[in-house]
């Protein structure tokens, strides 16, 4: 039984809009290719494969590995919405720790055709204007989570919140966008720069749509030893949960989207981990919206609520470090493709430990935090350490 996972390997494609690939085993191909190389092994070492596809059919799997030739070893495909790539990631790690695999190929992608619009991405096709603007806040649990369905009643819920509930000044949510334009400028992945228009988010101010790919190579330090394959990044702690009965009580929007259930989920992994949000320098969140940014910076323990509105306007610092949080440009500037963004995160945070992000480095990076949300419903949390 390994008491420690190393990621040997990690890469990832740019992100394309909507309908800009209409091949998921092409982009899979590409983002497998590149994580193989990257880790300096060969594909007949790997024991396990882990895929995770939302948008995609039966045996997609396999369509992604044609590309680079089928061994026979085991095949996990995940499709869980925002959740799959971090549920992959879970379960692969936890295959090494208990022995069943010494390396472990992960791959997530997403390759949404142009059909599905961003409206309907975010189930604002066939609503009007004036419902998708509000939500009532004396619904029950249940009328909350059936409105998970129309995800952007939700986050159009959560500004109200925001602006009305806690006072957040409406230059944060302008600031968020701003840098999140800015730092997507700084990197070759984001879709915002394959975009017509770089102002790309829907009201009420939703991350934009893409396709994309995304491939992890998990292993043992024993593998990592007898094959040389790289072991620069560790996994310090993978926790999952899901949010409870007490949590939807009460009545709080925030809570409905995830708030509750990250605190609590993140405690968890800073306790494994045997750190604290001080401890962080780095951090990839889940940001579908301005608003689970603001909601996710205080719930991973950055800033207080009551310090959103200087956490933002400081340009997210951790350390003193600026753009500490999504210096990717988050999902709100790299793009949200759901079966590969988890994945994508991780890989921009194995990079920012490697010291090798490119016009966005944060300067002597060792830890990072990698945060995933699928509307409440599951949170996951990874933390990671430069060997």
């Amino acid at each position: 039984m390994s008491v420690k996972v190393l990621i040997a390997g990690a890469a990832m494609v740019p992100f394309l809009p909507l309908g800009g690939s209409d091949s998921h085993a092409a982009l899979a191909g590409q983002a497998i290719r590149a994580a193989l190389t990257d880790a300096r092994i060969d594909f007949d070492l790997v024991d396990q494969v882990f895929t995770s596809c939302v948008h995609g059919e039966v045996g997609i799997a396999e369509q992604m590995l044609s590309q680079i030739g089928y061994s026979g070893v085991p095949i996990f495909s995940l499709g869980d919405g925002c959740a799959s790539a971090s549920s992959a990631f879970h379960l692969a790690r936890n295959s090494l720790l208990c022995g069943q695999a010494e390396c472990v190929l992960l791959v997530g992608v997403e390759c949404m055709p142009a059909r599905i619009s961003n409206r309907e991405f975010f189930g604002l096709k066939d609503l009007v204007h004036d419902e998708s603007a509000t939500v009532r806040q004396d619904e029950n649990p249940i009328g909350f989570i059936e409105r998970r369905q129309q995800p952007a009643l939700l986050f159009a819920a959560q500004t109200s919140w925001l602006l009305t509930r806690m006072g957040i000044a409406q230059s944060s949510f302008d600031q968020v966008l701003e840098r999140a334009r800015a730092q997507a400028g700084r990197n070759p992945y984001a879709v915002l720069n394959r975009l017509p228009d770089r102002n790309a988010w829907l009201p009420p101010y939703l991350c934009p749509p893409a396709c994309g790919a995304a491939a992890i190579l998990l292993c043992t330090p024993a593998f990592a030893l007898r094959f040389g394959a790289r072991a620069d990044v560790t996994v310090l702690a993978s926790v999952r949960g899901s949010d409870s009965a007490s949590e939807q009580e009460s009545g709080c929007v925030l809570d409905v989207l995830g708030q509750a259930t990250t605190r609590r989920v993140t405690q968890l992994a800073y306790q494994q981990a045997g750190l604290g949000a001080e401890d962080i320098d780095v951090v990839e969140l889940h940001d579908q919206s301005v608003g689970d940014f603001m909601v996710n910076s205080a719930a991973l323990g950055f800033c207080r609520e009551d310090e959103i509105d200087r956490f933002v306007q400081q340009g997210h610092r951790l350390k003193g470090q600026m753009n500490a949080v999504c210096p990717s440009g988050g999902l709100l500037g790299r793009g949200h493709a759901p079966g590969a963004t988890g994945l994508a995160q991780l890989v921009e945070l194995v990079w920012q430990l490697r010291g090798v992000a490119d016009g966005r480095q944060i300067a002597g990076a060792r830890t990072a935090l990698q945060h995933s949300n699928a509307l409440g419903r599951a949170v996951s949390v990874t933390l990671l350490q430069r060997t």
